[in-house]
């Protein structure tokens, strides 16, 4: 689960620094800012400063703009004074037009009788998503993300404005490469309290008030941060710090000492000294974990929409695997007990988030699953633990689609892809406990076309993956599977499940970037 910086009030559960005595509220054009000071059993004595306009600057530092309505203050302390709470829409309606055709914002700081601290910690947005996650997947192992930082936690110049519809799109939050707080306490903190909050039924923010949820989840590991090469910038030194003081501050928080984590959640290529210096254990505080490491891929082509150009998944994942072959070298000697997980392996076409784009055919949902079928199977064979689909599309909240290539289900229907179908064959077929990947043999000419790898159970039952890396139909000769049974993911099986087929003759025809999974019949002894 990885809730990642476009949607901040998605990912965020802090966006606002803690003011102190100051309460701040700060809202777009149709939108309301809400003051309170029930936490305190209170009422709002004083409004400091209100601006319909084009005001700027953070609580306590507030200022008007070029722009800005006179009547600002006056709407706001009608509204708001000797009020327990209060709330005030940034409309034209309510304090006239200062400036027509500028975009306004609503700035305002109150302060409350008696005095209340006040802190902008707020679950509205994360806690449904994150609910039905964690109940659908009870049971299993999980991985979790929260991926991205509070900005405010880092020097800025001016403060970041986030969107006021949590829907909309800011793909300009992560700002800053330098932490306020130079000892990291605070990002740990921020951490700490954020897991508190759904493993330990809430937490003790900044000024000693307990915030209540109730929530007792468990979960196994918890990633920490995500490409962060290119999410504020951070050299492998700084991040191995951040790494370490997030770790400490669910400690200091939760007192779980039992969950593991996984670091590094690299994006970019080759950046092999990054993976020496993090997974020496000897660049880490005392008692700080390397239980997994995760770094993603994605394949692309020339051209959205020419299914030859697709071909190029396979070449590129070869390029991929050798890769992966340095980087597991660099882990078996540093730190052999540290597992790893390629948890964003996926592809995305060129103009994916390009709304004038054109679509994609539907022979590509092929491409993408033969692909992933491909990896799954290659990468195992290097020893990795996890290979996870990169899946961002949301339409439960209305999402505009990101990255649509990327996505394992039909957006408009909810129905499995045939990346969604041959993933599930993949996961009901592979038994790790049982199976065992065996030594299978092809023609040269045969390797150029397809891919073939056969495994044998304990109880000497036999079955063979078979993908077609081809914009053509394929024949395939597999001798002694007459008699067996095949599940294929292709053209003909669209949306739905894999076709099962009795195989009447040892050739195989494979339509363009079909997924077979073949189950030879019992005595057979050819694979």
């Amino acid at each position: 689960y990885a809730a990642w910086f476009p949607y901040p009030k998605l990912a965020v559960a802090e966006l606002d620094p803690p003011s102190a005595l100051l309460q701040c509220g700060n809202a777009g054009e149709s939108y309301s800012v809400k003051l309170s000071c029930e936490q305190g059993g209170g009422v709002i004595s004083s409004v400091d400063f209100a601006s319909y306009g084009t005001a700027t600057g953070a609580c306590g530092q507030m200022k008007q703009g070029a722009c800005h309505a006179a009547t600002s203050l006056d709407v706001v302390q009608k509204a708001c004074i000797d009020q327990k709470e209060c709330s005030v829409t940034a409309s034209p309606a309510a304090f006239g037009d200062p400036c027509f055709g500028t975009h306004k914002r609503l700035l305002v700081q109150i302060q409350c009788n008696p005095p209340q601290n006040n802190t902008y910690w707020d679950f509205t947005y994360l806690d449904p998503s994150f609910e039905d996650f964690l109940d659908a997947t009870n049971g299993h192992s999980r991985i979790i993300m929260f991926s991205t930082q509070p900005v405010w936690l880092f020097k800025l110049d001016t403060p970041h404005i986030y969107p006021d519809n949590a829907s909309e799109v800011d793909w300009g939050y992560p700002q800053g490469t330098e932490l306020v707080d130079d000892t990291m306490e605070a990002l740990g903190d921020y951490y700490g309290r954020l897991t508190a909050w759904y493993t330990r039924g809430g937490f003790i923010d900044e000024y000693g008030r307990k915030h209540v949820s109730n929530y007792e989840y468990n979960w196994d590991y918890t990633e920490i941060f995500n490409e962060v090469e290119s999410e504020h910038g951070m050299s492998v030194e700084y991040y191995t710090r951040a790494y370490d003081a997030v770790i400490q501050g669910i400690r200091r928080h939760t007192n779980n000492t039992e969950m593991k984590y996984v670091g590094l959640a690299h994006g970019g290529h080759n950046e092999f000294d990054r993976y020496r210096y993090f997974l020496n254990h000897s660049n880490h505080a005392p008692g700080i974990p390397l239980d997994m490491i995760s770094y993603h891929f994605y394949a692309s082509s020339n051209t959205r929409t020419e299914p030859v150009d697709y071909e190029a998944f396979f070449p590129q994942l070869d390029t991929f695997t050798s890769e992966v072959k340095q980087i597991e070298e660099i882990r078996k000697e540093l730190s052999p007990e540290t597992r790893t997980t390629i948890n964003e392996l996926g592809i995305i076409l060129p103009d994916d988030n390009n709304p004038g784009a054109p679509q994609f055919p539907l022979i590509f949902w092929n491409a993408g699953g033969a692909y992933f079928a491909y990896a799954w199977a290659k990468l195992a064979r290097q020893g990795i633990d996890v290979v996870g689909h990169s899946y961002p599309d949301l339409p439960n909240l209305q999402l505009s689609p990101q990255f649509p290539s990327v996505a394992l289900l039909n957006w408009t229907t909810g129905e499995g892809t045939a990346k969604y179908w041959t993933s599930k064959l993949l996961i009901e077929t592979a038994d790790i406990d049982n199976d065992q990947a065996v030594i299978t043999r092809t023609t040269d000419v045969a390797e150029q076309n397809v891919f073939c790898q056969a495994f044998v159970s304990k109880n000497r039952q036999r079955w063979v993956l078979i993908i077609n890396k081809r914009f053509a139909n394929v024949d395939v000769i597999l001798p002694g599977c007459t008699g067996g049974t095949m599940q294929i993911v292709n053209e003909a099986s669209g949306f739905g499940p894999p076709i099962e087929t009795k195989l009447m003759v040892d050739r195989i025809t494979l339509s363009a970037f079909a997924v077979a999974v073949v189950h030879m019949p019992n005595g057979s002894l050819a694979i």
